[in-house]
């Protein structure tokens, strides 16, 4: 079995209105992105597909049929205004998180002998939503925060000769920095009216509050409680802005109806971290 991920874009604006919600509702959930006029996005669209690789050509599915498949799905969207262009739309809030499933629910699954089994979209960089076909109704969205922050590796439990020699040039008695990216990942199901897997004011307040003004500008050994008894590394960060997060995350949604699913912390170009909690990622 092998996966298969192409990406496309399309350019459509949206106006979030209906749902029952009144004036008043719709500025409080999504602020300035509530205005009457409407706003547009250029999206980016990933869909992955599964399957065997044929013996004859060598391919999962052929790339020139996925695209058409792909064309045919986002000619009615592209460049239109969403709420005209999806029946779902005409009285229901076009968030990107109903987007995806709507997106979804049009999808032809078996492409060939290959199946889809997910997809990707993004409404801008640094704020994307994922589904998975084996239950749709579940979206996980995800923000970014950036911070720069300096550390220094170096454990208690080790001599400096072992210090020196487990993290090399990272052990530097005077630190060293990165400018870090964290991307938090919350799971749920959008609600009925808003269409929102979080309020994503809340959620970016809370990122601000727990991640950039803690970290921001800081010597993460020095400046933070958080590496006093334990290594400044960048997998122990990614755990320590879990454990800031989880238990704030369901309060960025009426009922609580949402959950962080996992941090990935960024630290160069060539080095990311995942984090699923203690119990790993959720089934």
């Amino acid at each position: 079995m092998l996966a298969l991920t192409r990406r496309v874009t399309f350019s459509a604006g949206h106006i979030y209105r209906g749902g029952g919600l009144t004036r008043a509702e719709l500025e409080r959930t999504f602020g300035v992105a509530a205005e009457p006029s409407g706003h547009g996005h250029d999206y980016v669209l990933e869909v992955t597909v599964e399957g065997a690789v044929d013996d004859r050509d060598g391919m999962v599915v052929n790339i020139k049929d996925l695209d058409a498949a792909l064309k045919d799905l986002l000619a009615p969207l592209d460049h239109r205004m969403l709420n005209e262009a999806l029946p779902e739309f005409r009285d229901g809030v076009p968030t990107t998180e109903r987007l995806a499933q709507a997106l979804w629910a049009r999808l032809p699954k078996a492409l060939g002998a290959a199946r889809a089994t997910g997809l990707r979209l993004e409404e801008h960089p640094g704020l994307f939503v994922r589904l998975y076909g084996k239950d749709p109704q579940m979206v996980y969205l995800t923000r970014s925060i950036e911070f720069a922050a300096s550390h220094r590796l170096h454990s208690a439990a080790l001599s400096e000769e072992e210090n020196r020699r487990v993290y090399g040039k990272c052990n530097n008695p005077h630190g060293h920095g990165h400018n870090y990216v964290a991307e938090v990942t919350v799971a749920g199901e959008p609600d009925p009216r808003t269409g929102i897997v979080v309020d994503l004011g809340r959620l970016e307040a809370l990122l601000k509050e727990e991640i950039e003004e803690r970290f921001d500008h800081k010597h993460l050994n020095l400046d933070t409680p958080y590496f006093k008894d334990r290594v400044a590394s960048a997998e122990n960060i990614a755990r320590a802005i879990w454990e800031l997060l989880e238990p704030k995350v369901p309060a960025c949604r009426e009922g609580g109806r949402a959950r962080l699913h996992a941090v990935r912390l960024i630290e160069t170009a060539r080095s990311w971290f995942d984090y699923f909690g203690p119990q790993g990622p959720a089934r």
